[in-house]
């Protein structure tokens, strides 16, 4: 059995794995606790505003006031919507940002502290015994290859995510835009 001084680093880098665990879940509990306030504030606000429609509504006097209102009523809501997945855009991209920054932070010294208890393990390792801990070397640089490719996808995808998201929010803005013509031929045959 190896003497506890030689894996001392394997029990900081075990440590300061689960301190980042334990932050990483935190940082993520705190966006999902953001993106459920703002939906719970979103749909208040729809609800809302739909009730104030509603009643403006059923004041109507013609069909053209009544065009008037849908018009304004789709506008509106088309800006809010936009408003919310910029929001929503803003927690995902910053909750992005704070991880990267962690894994970026902590994958340099994860990497020099795997390799600074794989000598002290080749040091005191019995003869005959290359072999396999070259091997397991191997195992582990394949694993930091690993690492470093799911790292660059991850961003990738995250990149991704978040140009979809802004394509989304420009594609609601351009449909609110757009006039609703079959409404104003309905209206207009009153």
């Amino acid at each position: 059995m190896m003497p506890v001084d030689k894996l001392d680093p394997m029990y900081g880098t075990q440590a300061a794995a689960l301190d980042i665990v334990v932050g990483m879940t935190t940082k993520t509990l705190d966006a999902l606790q953001r993106l459920s306030e703002l939906s719970m504030q979103t749909m208040k606000e729809t609800i809302a505003d739909s009730q104030e429609t509603m009643r403006r509504a059923f004041a109507v006097r013609d069909p053209q006031e009544l065009f008037a209102l849908q018009a304004s009523s789709v506008e509106s809501a088309a800006g809010k919507s936009r408003r919310y997945l910029q929001q929503v855009h803003e927690i995902a991209a910053a909750t992005r940002d704070d991880f990267q920054k962690v894994v970026e932070a902590h994958y340099e010294t994860s990497k020099h502290s795997l390799q600074e208890i794989f000598d002290k393990l080749m040091q005191s390792a019995p003869e005959g015994s290359e072999g396999t801990l070259n091997a397991w070397q191997a195992a582990m640089l394949s694993g930091a290859t690993f690492c470093e490719s799911l790292r660059r996808s991850t961003r990738q995808a995250a990149e991704l995510a978040e140009s979809q998201v802004a394509s989304a929010a420009a594609d609601a803005v351009k449909a609110a835009h757009k006039p609703n013509i079959p409404s104003a031929r309905a209206a207009a045959k009153r």
